[in-house]
């Protein structure tokens, strides 16, 4: 028997995998390398000098390594 995913609202769960890697600029002081950038198993971070990081969403496999990894939750699954 299948069951569905809900919530505590009773609302359906987005699949990790329906969802994309977002970085939030208003939580990323953009004023070092980005740390999570090197947890990534697959390359799908780059950043430029030391502004906000940026998602290949092509080569992002939602593991949330990256997410689980900056320490100010600036990048997230949605």
């Amino acid at each position: 028997m299948f069951h569905k995913n809900t919530n505590n609202t009773g609302l359906n769960e987005t699949k990790t995998s329906e969802k994309i890697l977002a970085v939030n600029k208003m939580r990323c002081p953009q004023n070092h390398p980005c740390p999570s950038i090197p947890v990534c198993p697959v390359g799908a971070l780059k950043q430029t000098g030391y502004s906000a990081p940026v998602v290949d969403q092509e080569k992002c496999i939602r593991c949330g390594k990256c997410v689980s990894f900056c320490p100010m939750r600036a990048l997230a699954l949605q």
